[in-house]
């Protein structure tokens, strides 16, 4: 069998599941956009196929120029500091209502079809997924060319930019953020009234980790604009990372009521539930992102892949992997395998492929590490970056199952040094200290 034969995908199903699409949109895609699909005659019916390579090179060739850079374990990798101020950019400072601005509305533009290419960028990006955000910067490309005053086009092409590498592990980060930051500052330049200006301090306060001050900003932003679901769920990130989760749960309640389809909303409504422990709960909500919404975000994958791990199903952990959406697969198989076989020693070779992958996440290694009750190597992680700077998403401090290393004055010194135990003397105690209150990290809080 040649390699070309070994990537025949035979019937739509499989097109559209190598696409990560439905099998309307696969056949609408040959129809109207020649996606490269071929029909073998068989007496009075026809077989339909596709060649994964030559899906591959029709999908590159739809996708904006770009580099595409760096290790194809980055998609989970920690964001710089760059990328996340310009995802506040983007997406905070209320670009998220610049692209709902009707067509009536006679300061758009006067081209015609500047506008038109804008709304259908538009469309196309609120369906979120690599292919419709690719097609978003295209669109929004296309109406600056036309009318390069055109202020909420620059924005919805910084606001495109900004996700993209969200849904398609192979965009290159930099590149996303440079393109994203340079249309944003186009569209305030053209328009400073679009948003609030003091957002763009948000990624400052972070990076001195200034938790009061990110929270007072973000405030602002949702007093000005409090039905931004983009923002509200941002919003929800900065409790989660602080451990605060009845702030999120309140926060999450009306991101659902503002924008109940919303698949950003769903999946951080999963996520969370699949943090409180509710399994079934969430493998249901995940599960309808994945299949029924068909959103293979990295994120959704990871979340159902975690839940696999919490039910402890490592062959059904071993079969997800088929559609591994980034890199480090082999620390992902040491995992699967150490739940698989329960073992000292599976859970040994896991530690040591952590210990191998220098471009694995800090989060995601403390999290499997703390998966498998690896509490000392979990928190030498977690000591390490958050010396350097570089532990985000630490609401995977905040397990349900990490007691053990919560119980540490380790524990304690790591959330002093990411800003967490002044942010919580100031605002008030993390959801952990209402059954933990014994713990050196509670003590601290409460003696300070």
């Amino acid at each position: 069998m040649t390699d070309a034969e070994a990537a025949r995908l035979i019937g739509w199903k499989r097109i559209a599941a190598h696409l990560g699409v439905s099998e309307r949109s696969a056949r609408r895609w040959e129809a109207t956009e020649a996606l490269p699909v071929h029909r073998q005659q068989h007496d009075a019916r026809s077989t339909v196929f596709a060649y994964a390579r030559e899906l591959d090179r029709w999908l590159e060739s739809r996708a904006p120029d770009e580099e595409r850079g760096g290790a194809a374990g980055s998609v989970f990798g920690r964001r710089s500091v760059l990328v996340a101020a310009l995802l506040v950019l983007a997406i905070v400072i209320g670009l998220g209502t610049i692209a709902m601005v009707p067509r009536a509305q006679a300061d758009l533009s006067p081209d015609g079809e500047a506008v038109d290419l804008f709304e259908r960028g538009t469309a196309l990006y609120s369906q979120r997924g690599r292919e419709p955000v690719a097609r978003s910067i295209k669109l929004f490309t296309q109406a600056v060319e036309r009318d390069e005053n055109f202020a909420e086009a620059w924005a919805g092409l910084a606001r495109s930019w900004a996700v993209y590498p969200t849904y398609d592990p192979a965009i290159s980060e930099e590149r996303a953020a440079a393109e994203a930051v340079s249309a944003a500052n186009r569209a305030l330049t053209l328009k400073p009234d679009l948003a609030d200006i003091r957002t763009l301090l948000v990624s400052a306060a972070y990076r001195k980790r200034d938790w009061a001050e990110a929270e007072r900003l973000y405030r602002e932003a949702l007093q000005a604009d409090p039905r931004n679901s983009d923002l509200l769920i941002w919003f929800v990130g900065h409790f989660r990372n602080a451990g605060m989760f009845e702030e999120v749960d309140a926060l999450t309640e009306r991101a659902l009521e503002v924008a109940p389809q919303s698949p950003p909303v769903l999946s951080e409504k999963a996520m969370n539930t699949l943090h409180l422990g509710d399994l079934k709960g969430a493998e249901a909500q995940l599960d309808y992102i994945w299949s029924g919404l068909g959103l293979r975000a990295p994120i959704v994958w990871f979340g159902k892949f975690a839940a696999m791990a919490k039910r402890g199903d490592g062959p059904a952990m071993k079969v997800f992997l088929d559609d591994l959406p980034f890199g480090n697969e082999e620390v992902f198989r040491r995992f699967a395998a150490a739940i698989d076989e329960d073992s000292p020693t599976s859970r040994e070779r896991f530690a040591a492929a952590v210990r191998a992958d220098k471009a694995l996440p800090p989060w995601i290694a403390y999290y499997f590490l703390q998966e498998l009750d690896l509490t000392d190597q979990a928190l030498t992680i977690a000591e390490e970056a958050a010396r350097s700077g570089a532990f985000d998403n630490s609401v995977v401090l905040f397990q349900p199952n990490a007691k053990d290393a919560r119980s540490t004055e380790r524990f304690a010194d790591i959330a002093e040094e990411l800003g967490l135990v002044s942010y919580w003397r100031e605002r008030g105690v993390p959801s952990i200290c209402k059954e933990e209150r014994k713990t050196p990290v509670c003590r601290r809080i409460s003696e300070g």
